[in-house]
């Protein structure tokens, strides 16, 4: 007897946020194995105490398992099916309900138990790069989702001059943002596998991330986390060491784009490659070719650093 978990989705934060039901089929006893969707799933699952392995999606044949065995696909559900998640019709339907309450929705109805009270960080080794250091994660898959660079650098400039040491993680080769703050002047911390990444950002004072994978696993780790959303904010994640700042109603063009292709019906991914059919992120652009006039630079800095100076003192002593 085995259990097999595929992930909500594609992304790096799909695996994250599947983590917990990850974890409870784990701690069963039963011997549990991690279908990864894509290769920005793959990486942390040798810090993914007692998993059994991983299996790529592409070569899995879950026809073939036994009669023992049991397949949870977590997309494989009506709340995934049915509806695009922060659409007029998943609100009605839904009201109010974010990324974790979908998947506890999920769980319940799987009979996996769950627990998305209190998250269960992977292991990590300290690291003194990063040890009392406030990291930004400027990058993203989808360039919609970031937060502008001129952002980032007066942010980093209010965080340095009110006594604080930051850092910048990302791919300055993927990411225009990253390379921005890099060539400005910023200090980059290498994180050359997904193992480092989670080194660096689990050794944090705080971290300020986009809607992004690595702001994802930030929260998993239960490290402060500030997080900078679209007006779509059904990853946010609500926990004490997380605080969530939004931008206003997207430019209508965006959002006709936003619900024109979403893959919200598809199950199973049969090839494991980055393609456009499966990082949905990036296959669209914001309308506006002018920063100041997008969306998400309506997130102002003082407000960014407000809420890192709330999430790290609120946490001060627990």
């Amino acid at each position: 007897m085995a259990y097999y978990l595929a992930p909500i989705s594609t992304g790096l934060g799909d695996l994250i946020v599947s983590l917990p039901a990850l974890q409870a089929l784990i701690n069963t006893g039963v011997p549990t194995y991690l279908i990864s969707r894509t290769p920005m799933q793959e990486g942390l699952e040798s810090r993914i105490t007692g998993l059994a392995g991983m299996i790529r999606e592409n070569t899995f044949e879950p026809e073939k398992l036994s009669a023992d065995d049991v397949f949870y696909n977590l997309r494989n559900h009506p709340l995934q099916t049915d509806y695009i998640w922060g659409s007029e019709n998943f609100e009605k339907t839904y009201p109010g309900f974010k990324i974790t309450d979908v998947l506890k929705g999920i769980c319940a109805d799987f009979g996996i138990s769950a627990n998305y009270e209190t998250l269960t960080p992977l292991p990590f080794e300290n690291r003194a790069d990063c040890a009392d250091v406030v990291v930004l994660v400027p990058g993203s898959a989808g360039i919609v989702k970031c937060w502008p660079s001129f952002h980032w650098l007066d942010l980093a400039d209010r965080l340095i001059k009110s006594g604080h040491k930051v850092v910048v993680v990302g791919q300055p080769d993927r990411s225009p943002i990253v390379k921005d703050c890099l060539e400005s002047g910023l200090v980059f911390v290498e994180t050359p596998t997904m193992v480092d990444a989670l080194d660096a950002l689990s050794s944090a004072r705080c971290v300020v991330a986009g809607d992004t994978g690595l702001m994802h696993v930030a929260i998993h780790q239960n490290v402060p986390t500030v997080a900078l959303f679209r007006y779509n904010v059904m990853f946010k994640r609500d926990y004490p060491h997380v605080r969530s700042l939004s931008a206003p109603l997207c430019h209508q063009a965006c959002i006709d784009i936003e619900y024109s292709s979403v893959p919200n019906k598809v199950i199973k991914y049969d090839s494991f490659e980055e393609n456009e059919h499966k990082i949905y992120w990036e296959t669209w652009t914001c309308t506006k070719e002018n920063w100041s006039e997008r969306c998400m630079a309506s997130i102002q800095p003082e407000q960014v650093h407000r809420a890192i100076d709330e999430v790290t003192m609120s946490l001060v002593g627990r």
